[in-house]
């Protein structure tokens, strides 16, 4: 929490104590939404709740947005049912949606017999969609208009919608039968004669998803094509909603959180979540890495032995190799998983980055071999194990760079999301690998 947070944290806290309920309110309701949420969410349920119910309800029901999805939870269920329904209304429709579909079904459902007829079927509508999908992540609060609709009237018209609607930068021309035609920008709008019709202004070109589209397409659609937001229409071609940018930014944070969870070899954290959950989804990783580094790297390692005897030196070495290794085969899997999630999918750019990677590797291995070269010299070890460590380093960086480049590629073909390729397996494979050269090339001079 900032400072300038805590310390009113500090005053509200002691402010509730001493029963000032209301003092406590006109402190809270001067703050941005996110610092009310953050001040508010470390003061006891009751207390918040309280505050809450005698705050303005249009403050309250920003603040409660800007909480986390749990804490919403929590204090909805310490809220009468019609303060809650008033909260509700007060929010956009997807972020409504959003809390009606975290609450118990009990809730919901006392909350839906509040509602008018229209709204339960809106709301019910929205509800029966995936929460990771387009239909899902939609607001129905967006602008449209009739097709024979002129700029000035238009303007008139915008300037008479509610100011929940998510955004009114895109105008959405809908013809007779509900069907969408095409899409005006504000600016096309406003430099538009007061006489033209919309259907003469809107872009036909339309980009649009389907509410069964996966979040993650939404969110690469709409950063692809530089959106504000984007359409969902049904089958019929018919305007459901919109998904605005803001609620794509949430989507990529979220697999963003979950693809460096997987990348550490662990999963993305649900809910309920525990030590046992956290043991259950780290447990088998590492117990590959046990097993593959017992029984592989532990077998190559005596059947070296013999290399062990005549170069001893060489086991001070082996840190080194293997630190080099795993780190080039990350970098070169990095580079090619951010490849493969872009456009450059084609299979020259694929060559032409492995190349790359190969080349970049292997001067970091000459550079590095150079290096242990001059360290024999200075430490008048045998010319053999400078010869040994250079030649190992240099095949070993250029194989984890075609490791590293290759894994996601089967990752890939075998239907598996690249970009969520544990580190521990990239790591363990360079190990073997590693040791493997290592000691063959040491058995060569010994």
């Amino acid at each position: 929490m900032e400072e300038q947070n805590q310390v009113i944290f500090e005053a509200t806290k002691d402010m509730v104590e001493r029963g000032d309920i209301s003092l406590a309110i006109a402190a809270i309701e001067g703050l941005h939404p996110r610092d009310a949420s953050e001040v508010l969410s470390n003061l006891d349920i009751e207390s918040e709740a309280e505050i809450l119910k005698r705050m303005k309800t249009e403050k309250a029901a920003r603040i409660i947005l800007e909480m986390e999805e749990e804490h919403q939870v929590d204090l909805a269920s310490r809220l009468k049912t019609t303060h809650l329904v008033d909260l509700v209304r007060k929010m956009p429709v997807d972020e409504a949606v959003d809390l009606l579909g975290d609450i118990s079904v009990e809730q919901r459902e006392k909350l839906l017999r509040l509602f008018g007829s229209e709204e339960v079927q809106e709301l019910k509508e929205l509800l029966s969609y995936g929460d990771r999908t387009a239909g899902g992540l939609m607001t129905t609060d967006y602008v449209s208009v009739p097709a024979d609709m002129r700029a000035g009237e238009v303007i008139d018209y915008i300037r008479q919608v509610p100011p929940e609607t998510e955004t009114i930068y895109y105008i959405y021309v809908v013809g007779r039968d509900g069907k969408l035609i095409g899409v005006i920008s504000l600016r096309e709008l406003i430099a538009s004669p007061v006489d033209r019709k919309a259907g003469e202004m809107a872009e036909r070109d339309i980009i649009s998803v389907e509410p069964q589209e996966a979040q993650e397409k939404v969110a690469e659609i709409i950063s692809k094509y530089e959106l504000l937001a984007v359409p969902v229409v049904n089958g019929e071609g018919r305007i459901l909603g919109i998904v605005t940018e803001d609620d794509v930014m949430d989507v990529v944070e979220e697999e963003a959180d979950e693809k460096i969870m997987r990348l550490a070899g662990a999963v993305g954290l649900p809910e309920g979540y525990g030590l046992w959950q956290d043991l259950a989804r780290r447990i088998p990783w590492l117990l590959v890495v046990v097993v593959v580094e017992i029984l592989l790297c532990g077998g190559i390692l005596k059947l070296g032995s013999p290399v062990w005897e005549n170069f001893k030196v060489l086991v001070f070495f082996t840190p080194l190799l293997i630190t080099m290794s795993g780190n080039i085969a990350l970098q070169s899997s990095s580079v090619m998983n951010h490849m493969l999630s872009t456009e450059m999918r084609s299979s020259s750019s694929t060559f032409k980055i492995i190349g790359w990677e190969v080349l970049g590797a292997l001067a970091v291995g000459l550079a590095a071999g150079g290096l242990v070269q001059l360290l024999s010299l200075f430490l008048d070890l045998p010319s053999s194990v400078g010869i040994i460590v250079s030649l190992a380093l240099c095949i070993t960086v250029i194989l984890a760079a075609v490791v590293g480049s290759a894994l996601p590629l089967v990752f890939r073909l075998f239907k598996r999301e690249p970009g969520v390729m544990p580190r521990p397996f990239v790591g363990v494979v360079m190990d073997v690998v590693s040791l493997a050269i290592y000691l063959g090339i040491g058995r060569i001079f010994s």
